[in-house]
């Protein structure tokens, strides 16, 4: 990461630098003063120009959602906007919780082939590195400016009556659900079970009559967690109740979320409906003018 270049004030523009140095100047094609047609010598299409934001301290950790505006102008001719290359802008987001983001994690998007943004995690502090083509000697161009919001408002959506067992492929104790809209991170997803399922209560018997209904699976009875002498006359029997299942949630993706159904009592793998409220950030891509932006 770096600031490759320098601020032409009478331009109010951020310009590449030019790799000729003194030493070139006694070397064809510099030697005469009708050799320099342009200021620059050395710029070429792949040439690149750099900038990077100082670090951006959000004040607390959180998920966000980076705008990224980039303003480039020609060198020489102001009011005549950048021309981009492929791949440019190339934006880097870095987050991380160290204030000197010595435990970043970063994302690095480019504008055709790795356009869309995914989220970072809760993070306190971030940094943004900007990337344009600087042009070429007879076209050299630069930044103008570059806006950088770090943004917290939520989308939300409720799927109703989803029925888990639709997406049950019987290889996997976990299901996967997929959403209405896509995000660039899930924050929260709020899971509400439909149906009541069947499942196995245990009614244990000690030799002393007193009777105990264990909310275990039957094997943790019988391998000496039920007080009570077994073998004196005591006896443990099972029995079927209707019992709303438990839902975990395991995972999330930009357009899905993965959740676990099973039994309270026997643990056992199950499926029911659901209903589910999900909380996420919206979509973040770069678009054909080389922007960060929201785009949903």
């Amino acid at each position: 990461m770096a600031r490759t270049g320098f601020y032409d004030s009478t331009q109010d523009l951020y310009l590449p630098k030019d790799t000729l140095t003194w030493a070139d100047l006694g070397s064809s094609p510099y030697q005469t003063w009708d050799s320099y047609t342009t200021w620059y010598k050395e710029l070429t299409s792949s040439t690149e120009l750099e900038y990077t934001s100082d670090i951006i301290d959000f004040g607390f950790a959180k998920k966000v959602y980076p705008v990224v505006i980039v303003t480039a102008r020609r060198d020489g001719a102001t009011d005549t906007a950048a021309t981009f290359t492929t791949d440019f802008t190339k934006i880097k987001i870095e987050a991380g919780n160290a204030s000197d983001l010595s435990d970043a994690t970063n994302r690095t998007l480019t504008r055709t082939s790795a356009p869309t943004y995914t989220g970072l995690g809760a993070k306190r502090y971030y940094r943004v590195t900007v990337t344009i083509n600087s042009g070429t000697n007879t076209a050299p161009q630069g930044f103008r400016g570059i806006e950088i919001r770090l943004l917290d408002d939520a989308v939300t959506e409720t799927i109703e009556s989803f029925s888990l067992a639709t997406v049950d492929d019987g290889s996997t104790n976990t299901r996967v659900v997929p959403t209405n809209k896509t995000y660039s991170s899930i924050s929260n997803v709020s899971l509400t079970p439909l149906d009541e399922i069947t499942d196995t209560v245990v009614t244990g018997v000690g030799s002393d009559g007193s009777t105990v209904t264990v909310y275990v699976a039957l094997t943790y009875i019988l391998t000496g967690y039920f007080v009570g002498d077994l073998g004196g006359g005591g006896s443990v029997t099972t029995s079927n109740i209707q019992i709303p299942p438990l839902l975990r949630l395991v995972s999330t993706s930009t357009n899905s979320f993965t959740v676990q159904a099973y039994k309270p009592n026997t643990a056992e793998d199950t499926n029911c409906s659901i209903n589910a409220h999900v909380s996420g950030l919206p979509p973040v891509a770069i678009d054909t003018n080389g922007n960060l932006i929201r785009t949903a």
